[in-house]
């Protein structure tokens, strides 16, 4: 029997990485332009977090998607060439082949239990805070492009001949401010120097102007004039409050054991949805051999489509648990989609291991 299990179990383990790999890539490449448009002002090392942290954050999609179709084709395969056939006139039950699959099953069962319950809300939070830091990092080094550089925090746009990007210096500029800081003043100045000087680890930003001249000579706001600016104000556009999915387990359960959570039904929600999730290999282990073993006479490619009957009702429990959560509040229509894969699962299983 070992060597029966050892032979299923090496061609699908080598089935779900290469799915794995292929759909982990695709997602990659989709999420290039994204990176790129959303870390406009950055690094190229900006970019590849944000594209790496986006395609992270699919992972739970992306290990339930590929087990689902390693374990239709592998067994898809073994069926079309007759192999659980011939398991079964040896008198071989068809448990057998299929305890590969549980043990694989098992196996990223507990790897996504991990990932969903810590590494993924860290990456979650992680994704939303690239960039941010690129347009923080892009601002204080100065590595912008042209003459021109507009202010932040303020409709100020800044033009210059010269620079110095070491120490974060700007010469000959001319300002132009819609709403002058001093009533009176032109819209338009000339400084001689702006610089923005103090530690880079600041939550506070310097700016200061040095020899400021008003060309139409009104009001004056004298040669020297500071501005003090929150740095988080840099990247008002990216901000985003702290939400469940940006918290581990542990943590939400801690805050709602402690009754700080503002929301508790919500709290629960979110454990119970990645439960839901972390256990969703082990329940299709069972789905996808019996699918392979109905469609035997039907071809890989019809396997294939019946596969997407288990996920299509999984979404839809998904998005049916989260509609319900909103109307009724009870944090157990997290265990939806287990529910629904459960009513499409358990007559087919039913059928095709008591054959």
């Amino acid at each position: 029997m070992w060597k029966l299990h050892r032979y299923y179990l090496k061609e699908l383990t080598i089935n779900v990485g290469i799915t794995f790999l292929v759909l982990f890539a695709v997602v990659l490449t989709s999420l290039v332009y994204r990176g790129i448009q959303r870390s406009q002002g950055g690094s190229p090392i900006d970019a590849v977090l944000i594209v790496v942290y986006w395609a992270l954050d699919s992972f739970q999609h992306l290990l339930t998607i590929s087990f689902l179709l390693a374990t239709v084709t592998t067994f898809t395969r073994a069926a079309m060439d007759r192999e659980l056939t011939a398991i079964r006139a040896a008198g071989i039950s068809p448990r057998v082949p299929l305890a590969a699959a549980i043990l694989v099953g098992l196996f990223l069962t507990a790897l996504g239990s991990f990932a969903l319950h810590y590494a993924i809300p860290t990456v979650h939070f992680q994704k939303y805070r690239v960039i941010p830091e690129a347009i923080r990092n892009a601002f204080l080094s100065m590595n912008l492009g042209g003459d021109r550089l507009k202010l932040p925090n303020s409709d100020y746009l800044m033009t210059f001949r010269s620079r110095d990007a070491d120490r974060g210096e700007f010469y000959g500029c001319t300002v132009y401010c819609p709403k002058p800081p001093v009533e009176g003043v032109s819209p338009i100045l000339f400084v001689d120097k702006v610089s923005m000087p103090g530690d880079k680890k600041s939550p506070w930003l310097r700016i200061v102007f040095d020899g400021i001249h008003d060309p139409l000579g009104g009001a004056t706001m004298g040669s020297h004039y500071e501005a003090v600016i929150a740095r988080d104000s840099l990247t008002d556009r990216g901000r985003r409050d702290e939400r469940d999915d940006d918290l581990r387990s542990d943590q939400l359960l801690a805050e709602v054991q402690k009754g700080v959570h503002r929301r508790p039904y919500e709290a629960v929600y979110s454990l119970f949805r990645r439960c839901c999730f972390s256990l969703m290999p082990l329940v299709l282990a069972p789905i996808g051999f019996c699918i392979a073993e109905f469609a035997r006479d039907r071809g890989r490619v019809a396997a294939l489509l019946l596969s997407l009957v288990p996920l299509g009702l999984f979404y839809l429990g998904e998005v049916m648990s989260a509609r319900l959560l909103l109307s009724s509040q009870n944090p157990w229509v997290g265990w939806l989609p287990l529910g629904f894969l459960a009513v499409f699962g358990l007559p087919l299983c039913w059928r095709q291991l008591r054959r």
